[in-house]
Parts: structure tokens; C-alpha cells; sequence
């Protein structure tokens, strides 16, 4: 008897507590550009951030037109890869796991490499001959990744 009490308890908790797991954080408005070969959107949408994935949804229209999650792999609306294929087949391939995330997280890329403070805002500069030529800036609001080589964009601007 005491079982079946201790049964309906904890199934009472599980359903009080919603059981499941908060991955995201309250999301954040902002807007979103994202330009490369294959991936050409610019408009309002929102950043969600959790303790291990960022989930960006872009809205055209009062519909989400494109989502991003970035996690162990990185999801779009075609499917899930890992980050080294997303970045091979949609960014540039020599960029280091986590480049992604680094940005949407407004934190230094490729290791803090050529970061330094100008007018109240982190900004990068990486240029490795042939590969990239990245100017990177962000402080707590806004992210700016240009690649010239490459002709990357991504930038955010939250609201």
C-alpha cells in the first residue's frame, strides 16, 4: 500500500514539475542577418539560449522562415549534420568547431586570436592569407562576423 502512495506521489511531482527539461532561456527579439553562399535571410526573429544549444528562429511574414539550432550538431530546416559538415556546406570549412555558436553567444572566436577593446566593444580581427579575412565585433547587445574573403555575414542585433 505504502508503494502505490509513493507511486502516486512522485507521478504528482513529475506532473506538477512539467517533468520535462527547460533547455532555452527566455528568448531574445532581435534581427538576425545571415549571407553566405547558401544562406541568404535578413530579418526580426528571435535567440534562444540554453546551457548547451542556441536555437535562432528567422520570421518573414509573422512565420518562421528559417531555424537554426546549434547544439552536438547544428539542425536546419533541411536536417541535422554536424558542425563540420554545416560548416563545410554552408559557412567555410577551416572555421573550428564552435565558431557558430561563439558568435550567436556574443563570446571571442578561434581561440580570442587578435582580440582586442576599440570604443566599448570586443573586436577580432583574423586574417590568415588564402582562408579568411574576418573582422569580428560584439559587445552585450550586438554581434558583427564579416568574412571579406569569403563573403560571410552574420550579424545580430537584439532589441
Amino acid at each position: 500500500m505504502k508503494t502505490i502512495y509513493y507511486l502516486l506521489a512522485a507521478s504528482l511531482i513529475f506532473s506538477i514539475s512539467g517533468c520535462g527539461t527547460k533547455y532555452y532561456e527566455k528568448p531574445q527579439p532581435a534581427l538576425i542577418v545571415l549571407k553566405s553562399s547558401q544562406l541568404k535571410y535578413a530579418d526580426m526573429g528571435f535567440i534562444y539560449r540554453g546551457k548547451s544549444r542556441i536555437k535562432v528562429e528567422i520570421y518573414s511574414a509573422g512565420q518562421p522562415a528559417f531555424t537554426l539550432t546549434i547544439g552536438k550538431r547544428i539542425c536546419v530546416d533541411s536536417g541535422c549534420m554536424s558542425e563540420r559538415e554545416f560548416y563545410k556546406k554552408y559557412i567555410h570549412a577551416d572555421y573550428p568547431c564552435g565558431t557558430l555558436a561563439a558568435i550567436f553567444s556574443k563570446r571571442p572566436i578561434f581561440g580570442g586570436e587578435g582580440l582586442y577593446e576599440k570604443d566599448g566593444k570586443n573586436v577580432q580581427r583574423i586574417d590568415e592569407a588564402g582562408k579568411f579575412d574576418i573582422i569580428y565585433t560584439f559587445d552585450s547587445t550586438s554581434a558583427r562576423f564579416k568574412d571579406r574573403l569569403n563573403h560571410i555575414l552574420i550579424k545580430i542585433t537584439e532589441r
